[in-house]
């Protein structure tokens, strides 16, 4: 994994004098590859396994099966799939809490969403308020 500056190192040129400067698209583009870099360690930190064996063999075909799935779902679905993959960001620090619920903005409206504590401890959507 490449570091914050071997990559913006990567779109440095030299001017005549031979100060390093990067161009405003060189640096979006070095902000874009970090992103994707970041995207990519964090999908192979978290990879779903099926037998022992990876369900997607790279990033590129979990990003591809995520957007079909996002493209074809019913709106609820959709919400809980948002509210599932940012639901880290909210969580109760007391373990005496059982149900909690937060807010965020997605397709153009805001959306309360409900979890609730299972038996095991784990933390189960249940619903939209």
């Amino acid at each position: 994994m490449k570091s914050k500056e071997e990559i913006l190192n990567s779109y440095y040129s030299h001017a005549a004098d031979g100060t390093p400067e990067i161009a405003a698209d060189g640096l979006l583009q070095a902000m874009e590859d970090y992103r994707l870099q970041a995207e990519e360690g964090a999908f192979n930190a978290a990879r779903e396994l099926n037998n022992g064996q990876p369900i997607f063999a790279t990033f590129a075909d979990y990003k591809a099966n995520l957007q079909a799935k996002t493209g074809s779902l019913p709106k609820e679905d959709t919400i809980r799939l948002i509210a599932d993959s940012i639901i880290e960001q909210f969580l109760p620090d007391d373990p005496d809490h059982h149900t909690f619920e937060f807010s965020f903005k997605a397709e153009g409206a805001n959306h309360t969403v409900v979890y609730k504590r299972n038996t095991t401890g784990q933390w189960e959507y249940t619903g939209r308020k």
